[in-house]
């Protein structure tokens, strides 16, 4: 398989996505398994829904400088390798996008942007509200199994002397 050189918006990208996604991930997972300090949910709560509103618009040109412009063409027609790589990454940005609009959906109260911005939430339905949390929390834990497929493929990779970490973040 032919090495990817990624682009520095890639790399930025790559990066802050990575980070605010493992955010909201452990924050989010953590918030849901505990049952008490209610104060603590809905900070973090609030907070979560900030930063996934943040990672929106940078995720839209995250897909497109991916997809629009350069992983496709990583594609190596012959490689298996490659096409699973191909197909784990499409998987995950289908399910943060799902993630991501679910979060929204299932919104049962004003949306706040860090206090600053607030619009109404786009149901007043709580059976929608129940639906689109559904389909939040198992994109969740699909993106979960995704993730760790993703870190485990890093890992096998450096193991082997093919350092994508060290082309991603050098």
């Amino acid at each position: 398989m032919k090495a990817v050189d990624y682009s520095a918006l890639q790399k930025v990208l790559h990066a802050l996505s990575a980070l605010l996604i493992l955010w909201l991930m452990v924050s989010g997972f953590s918030v849901g398994l505990i049952s008490e300090a209610a104060r603590y949910k809905q900070v973090i709560g609030n907070f979560n829904v900030s930063l996934s509103l943040l990672l929106m618009p940078l995720f839209i040109l995250r897909f497109y400088v991916s997809f629009g412009r350069g992983f496709p063409a990583a594609v190596d027609v012959n490689n298996i390798e490659s096409w699973l790589a191909f197909i784990i990454h499409t998987m995950m940005y289908l399910t943060v996008v799902t993630v991501l609009v679910s979060g929204v959906l299932m919104m049962d109260r004003p949306i706040g942007f860090f206090n600053v911005v607030s619009v109404p939430q786009p149901f007043d339905s709580s059976e929608v509200h129940e639906f689109f949390a559904l389909i939040h929390t198992q994109a969740c834990a699909i993106l979960v199994l995704l993730v760790s497929v993703h870190v485990a493929a890093v890992i096998k990779h450096h193991r082997s002397g093919r350092p994508i970490i060290k082309r991603m973040f050098s």
